[in-house]
């Protein structure tokens, strides 16, 4: 498969589940976020204190907005990203107080006050819960393009659990990757967990 084909393939496939989110309604978003968000409560590695990245949800994505608060009320150190505005496709995690305004960003995401003293860094991280567009069983993710995501985890600590979060039917038979692209360990969705890699 050449680059440009592969290229031309994935925003295709990516396009295709941005349109099926999209259609999605209010209810069964918050329905299938909830089931998604009790079964990631379950993990074996969160029933102990970990150093949590995750993110802030927007549009019809898997609503993370009491996923966040329960890892937090659980006792996790959790931390969310803030895309920089002096490097191209990268960002920064902080920690946040409770009741602490977030601050849309130049995409209107939602982000953590950037206080120097919450920065966590990502070789802190034990597990790391990655937003997708698109997965295989192999744990290739698509995402939205901009490298954010393939940064981060070309950075984290070897032992750290990459954990993407997704619809159902955000699976792809094979996801064609590049180069950069960071595999997942496993995808967890409202009805299953799926282990990619064992490590």
């Amino acid at each position: 498969m050449t680059m440009q084909y592969t290229k031309a393939w994935r925003e295709s496939l990516r396009r295709q589940m941005q349109k099926q989110r999209a259609a999605l309604k209010f209810e069964e978003v918050e329905a299938l976020s909830a089931h998604l968000c009790a079964r990631v409560l379950q993990h074996p590695m969160l029933q102990s204190q970990q150093t949590i990245a995750s993110y802030v949800s927007c549009g019809n994505e898997i609503s993370t907005f009491f996923l966040n608060i329960e890892l937090k009320r659980r006792g996790h150190i959790l931390a969310l990203p803030v895309v920089s505005s002096s490097t191209k496709g990268a960002m920064d995690f902080y920690t946040f107080k409770e009741g602490a305004p977030f601050i849309p960003n130049r995409f209107n995401i939602l982000e953590p006050p950037a206080e120097p003293e919450r920065k966590v860094m990502p070789s802190q991280f034990s597990v790391v819960i990655a937003p997708l567009t698109a997965f295989d069983i192999y744990g290739s993710r698509l995402g939205m393009g901009g490298g954010y995501y393939d940064r981060l985890l070309k950075a984290i600590s070897p032992e750290c659990r990459i954990i993407g979060i997704a619809y159902d039917f955000q699976q792809s038979a094979e996801i064609p990757t590049e180069n950069w692209d960071m595999p997942l360990d496993e995808v967890i969705t409202p009805t299953r967990r799926l282990i990619c890699r064992q490590r």
